[in-house]
């Protein structure tokens, strides 16, 4: 599918998360991988998406969103997560926010095939550690693969991440994760046009937060076969 191509949509706070599933729902949209999505506290949303991207014979699968309160927090978030025929690599995009909330795009029902031994976790990264600690960890030997982390790089230099292990990683061990931040001057056009270059990432290759001061946060895979 080389010619599919990344972009990147804002939803207003009058919009919100709503207005992001139905727009993921629209018919042929996005597919397992092929979505990043952010819903941000003030109620709007930033979403990378793959376009046009073709959804393959599984129509019956569907897009939507869940928030879990500060109370549930990330163990609320994996706990279900992890229930039985849930969501499989590259289906699900997750944001731990600082105030212990999540907000996480999924998609129901969706077959996981056979693959049911792997589980989603959470592991939260200090300033100190920062993305470089986070880099560092999804390299490790069979780590994550394309689809199986989702990861946001705060403004106070803390990484949430949502992760799939144990995982299979399969034969194609020369890929490595990496993280690139796009300044407020760069925004989200320039990280667009940094994920369209060719050849660059595919569905479930990269997971990217858009900050409301206009930057924006990416973990991508490289160099990455398809």
């Amino acid at each position: 599918m080389a010619n599919q191509r990344w972009g990147f949509r804002n939803f207003t706070a009058a919009e919100g998360t709503a207005g992001a599933v139905a727009w993921l729902n629209e018919a042929p949209r996005q597919g397992p991988g092929e979505a990043c999505a952010v819903a941000r506290n003030d109620g709007s949303v930033g979403l990378f998406y793959l376009e046009p991207g073709s959804l393959g014979t599984g129509t019956r699968q569907a897009w939507g969103f869940r928030n879990f309160t500060a109370a549930e927090g990330t163990a609320g978030a994996v706990t279900w997560l992890n229930e039985a025929d849930r969501q499989g690599p590259g289906e699900a995009s997750a944001v731990a926010r600082n105030d212990g909330s999540v907000g996480l795009f999924y998609l129901e029902p969706g077959s996981l095939g056979s693959g049911t031994q792997p589980t989603w976790g959470f592991r939260n990264f200090t300033a100190d550690e920062g993305t470089a600690g986070a880099v560092a960890w999804l390299n490790e030997p069979y780590r994550q693969g394309h689809g199986e982390a989702s990861a946001v790089a705060r403004n106070d230099g803390s990484v949430a991440l949502f992760y799939l292990e144990p995982g299979s990683l399969g034969t194609s061990t020369q890929q490595a994760w990496g993280f690139r931040n796009f300044t407020a001057a760069e925004g989200t056009a320039g990280a667009v046009a940094w994920l369209n270059e060719a050849p660059r990432q595919g569905p479930g290759e990269a997971s990217a937060f858009a900050r409301n001061d206009g930057s924006v946060a990416l973990f991508y895979l490289e160099p990455g076969t398809g």
